[in-house]
Parts: structure tokens; sequence; C-alpha cells
């Protein structure tokens, strides 16, 4: 009778305890914020404003709390190359990451696959739930025409699982650039300058420059920069001299593929070798003296080889100041830039968990003053236009004129500018500290046009290869090398015929001492 008693108690006292615990965790539930959510987000290296003091990720997790009610951690985490990322999405090894930053021929691909979300589909959904900014007006609202005007005529019509689509809408500019030669003004003279794409090759015969360039280890900026120095020199194949730059640097027939080969195999002669990420240390160090560069990196690199001690002549300017390295896109007979322009752009992927989430981390980051500690921090050039980042303030002494609760300032006209655009700006450390306190602004960071390259049709945008993807991986590889020999095909033939041949000698040898004959003891006689 106890045992039963006491059985019954311990049935009742585990009935409380349970539903003690469902009504706290309602309770808690309850509570405005106190399920924290996750935003995973899969971007380049180096590529967002996370120092201590101005980190944009902390900045937009109060940001996401003050909009939504809710908190949220965001994990961060990084790729080196397209290549990388696309092959962990399309093996479905990053369907937890909600928000990624590929470049423009890697977005072309992730569409084709089907693999991305629409943004303006998704804008629409959500815009009576949260209230948008940039986003509220289109996903280019914010965005450099340049920029504009390459997606237009670009990616205007891609290919989306079945049909087609813009990538207008799949897709919100984040950074852009060009690729060109990071050099060191000591060694590289006007001479060199003068070879154009063909200073990658040292062209010039420079004693001083052989063997001390770097180039990408990345088959699509190197082939573009093989198939620039093969348009320069007259290297081109037959009837290819004629196509447009935008054209040629996505031309993957194998004549111009075997073209290609032949120029980067030679290249190697001339080389210190291939780099991703450490090029431009190496040109601050002075191990090497020319670099095939992007430009965010090379305008990084360019601050950081400011030296106030000395001062270095500049053969492409033809002046002297404290910069050791600086950045350059050869030019056409007609004094245009040539090769590559590229765009990095934020998407989502369909299979995301947080689309909203993600929606709002992109209208977040492209708001001018976000923009502005991004682009200032890593180098890059932002996608958000430069004229929203650029302001001369109405007043004197430092101080600002309000109008109706916003600062006031003056470009081409009459505007206003919130207040956390001006915080950015104050805070910002590289060249927005008041001048003579005026109220006037340096902007030197966003008037520079090695950072802002003028579109013309000698920029051609990068697209993706498709099928013939392989053929350019396979071009390359075997230039790296210098040779089209399967050594991984040989070796494995070879292991293949000496296994068999080590088996032939061991049966043949098992066989001849069977058949030899038996010794006979004296007792078997």
């Amino acid at each position: 009778m106890a045992s039963k008693r006491f059985i019954a108690l311990l049935l009742v006292l585990i009935i409380i305890v349970l539903s003690l615990a469902t009504v706290l965790t309602a309770c808690d539930q309850g509570v405005e914020g106190s399920t924290v959510e996750t935003l995973v987000v899969y971007n380049w290296e180096d590529y967002i404003d996370e120092s201590e003091e101005t980190s944009r990720i902390d900045a937009f997790v109060e940001y996401y709390k003050a909009v939504t009610g809710r908190d949220i951690e965001v994990t961060y985490s990084t790729f080196d190359t397209n290549e990388t990322m696309m092959t962990k999405v399309l093996n479905d090894d990053a369907n937890s990451v909600d928000l990624i930053c590929p470049s423009e021929y890697a977005i072309q691909k992730l569409m084709a696959n089907g693999r991305l979300a629409s943004i303006t589909d998704l804008v629409n959904e959500y815009k009576d739930t949260v209230p948008f900014n940039n986003l509220a007006n289109g996903t280019m609202s914010n965005t450099d025409t340049t920029f504009v005007n390459a997606i237009k005529r670009e990616f205007s019509s891609v290919s989306v699982g079945d049909g087609t689509g813009s990538m207008a809408d799949y897709m919100v500019p984040y950074m852009m650039g060009t690729i060109g030669m990071l050099y060191n003004v000591k060694y590289v003279t006007e001479e060199d300058l003068a070879s154009g794409w063909g200073m990658l090759w040292n062209a010039s015969g420079s004693e001083v420059l052989e063997n001390k360039i770097l180039v990408k280890d990345s088959v699509r900026d190197t082939y573009a920069a093989a198939v620039m120095y093969m348009r320069e020199y007259g290297l081109l194949p037959a009837g290819y001299e004629d196509i447009p730059i935008a054209d040629l640097i996505n031309c993957t027939d194998d004549a111009m593929l075997d073209a290609a080969k032949g120029v980067l195999t030679a290249q190697r002669e001339h080389i210190s070798g291939y780099e991703v990420d450490f090029g431009k240390d190496d040109m601050l160090n002075e191990i090497v003296y020319v670099d095939l560069a992007w430009s965010g990196d090379a305008m990084w690199a360019i601050e950081e080889s400011y030296d106030e001690d000395n001062l270095y002549y500049n053969p492409r300017t033809g002046e002297y100041d404290n910069y050791m390295l600086d950045y350059y896109v050869p030019m056409d007979e007609d004094g245009n830039a040539t090769g590559n322009i590229w765009f990095d752009g934020w998407v989502i992927p369909k299979a995301a968990p947080n689309k909203l989430a993600a929606l709002l981390f992109i209208d977040f980051m492209n708001m001018p003053e976000n923009a502005i500690y991004n682009s200032i921090y890593i180098g890059y050039t932002s996608a958000v236009a430069r004229e929203k980042m650029m302001y001369t303030f109405v007043g004197t002494g430092g101080e600002f004129d309000l109008v109706d609760g916003e600062y006031v300032y003056a470009e081409g006209g009459a505007y206003t500018i919130n207040e956390e655009v001006y915080e950015a700006l104050v805070d910002s450390e590289y060249a927005l500290a008041p001048e003579d306190n005026e109220g006037e602004y340096d902007f030197s960071f966003f008037e520079d046009d090695r950072r802002y390259p003028t579109e013309t049709s000698q920029l051609g945008v990068m697209r993706d290869f498709g099928d013939r993807q392989k053929n350019a991986i396979t071009m390359w590889e075997n230039a790296k090398t210098g040779t089209d020999v399967p050594w991984a095909l040989i070796w494995c033939s070879v292991a293949i015929i000496g296994g068999g041949l080590v088996f032939a000698v061991f049966y043949f040898t098992k066989n001849a001492l069977k058949r030899r004959p038996r010794k006979v003891s004296k007792e078997e006689e």
C-alpha cells in the first residue's frame, strides 16, 4: 500500500514540475526579444568593418533589435574565391546560410542553377511587416550608375531555372572595382608602364622586374589579363581582333584558350609566382615590385605605403609624393581604361532559414553611413553612389546647421543629411576630419578615380563560362605547370603496371618452385 501511495505522489510531483516548466517556457517566450535569432552571413575575407569601435555587424544587431524588437546573433564566415563558395552552395553544403556576397559571374551561375531567391519578391512579401529604407525603392535605388548600367547591359536576361530573369531582382550591389597592376614607384619606370598589360610579362625587358612579378592564382583574373595582353601585342587568334573587350574576356573558344595557354605558360619565366591574398603584403615588404591586383586591395596597400619621411617619384603622374606604391589600369590609344570592371553583391539563397533578417542586413549595409564605414575600413569602393557619401556641410566653426532635425549640406543644390550619416563622417579616421575648422571636409577618399573607374566599352564585365568552365580550368592548370602531360594518370598507370609485374613475378616464381623435383629423404627411400 505504502509503495502505491509513493508512486502516486511521485507521479503528481512529475506532473507539477512538467506543468511549471511549460508555463515558464510560455512566459519566457512572451517576453519581447527573449528568443535569439541567428543570421548566417558568408562573405569574402576582410570585407566588412569589424573594428571594435565602429563594427557594422554589432551596429546591425542593435538596428535589428530596434526594428523588430527581437535579438539576433550574426554568424559570420568567409571564403577566399568564388569557386570555393559555389562548390559549397551547389553541393548543398551551405543550406544554413542566409546571405552570400559573390561576384557577378558567380551570381549568374547560382541564378542559372535556381539557388537564389528573388530579393524583389521578398521585399514585396515583407514590406508590410518591417520598414525598409533603400530596398523600399528597389534593389538599385542607392547604387552608382556605373553598376546599374553594367547590370542592365550584361545581366537583364539571365537563365533562372527553366526561365529568365534580371540580376537586378536577385542581387543588391555591395562593392565594385577594376583589376590592374599594383606597382612600386621605386622600381617601375615609364617604359615599364608603357608596356601596358605586358608589364605582367616584363615586356620591357627590365632586369629589375624579372621574377619580381606576382599574378593572381585565379583562372578568371589571369585569363582576362592574358586576353588583354594578347590584344595589345597582336597575339590574338586570327579573326578575334575586332571582338569587343566585354566579349573577348568571356570568350572560351578552343582557339582562345590555346592562345592564352601559350602566353600564360611563357609568363612563368618572368614572374615570382601566384597569389590570392598575400600579394599586397609582399609589395609592401618589397619582396616583389608588380602585382596583378584588385583595385580595393591595391588602394589599401597604397595607403599603407605612405612614408612621411620620404618622397618618391611616380612615373605615372610625373610628380613626387609620399606613397611608395601606386595602381595602374592600362589605357588604349584613346585614353580609356581597358580590362575588367567587377562587382560583388548580396544574394539570398532559396534555402535561407532567415530571409527577413537577410533583407534587413542588406538594407542596413547599403545606407550611406554604413557604406562610408565599410568602404574606408576595408579600402574597397562601395556600390552606393559616391555623391550620397560626399557632402559640403553648411555652418562654421565645426558646427552644422539643423533644419527640421536634420543636418543641412550643399552638393549641387539643397539637400539634407541625417544624423547617422553625419556621425559616420565625423567618426571616420581616413580623410573626413574638418579642415580649417570651417565645416569643410576632405573627400579625397571618394574623389580618387582609381577607386571609381569611368565606365567605357573597354572595360568588360565577367560572365559565367558555363559548360566551358572545365576547359578554362584545365588550360589554367596546364599553363601553371607548363605541360599538358596528365601526370596523375601516368603515375596511376605506372602503379597499376608495377603492381601487375610484381604479381606476375610472384605467380610464376611460385609455380616454378612447385615444378621443381622434390628432394627425397633417406627414410622415404
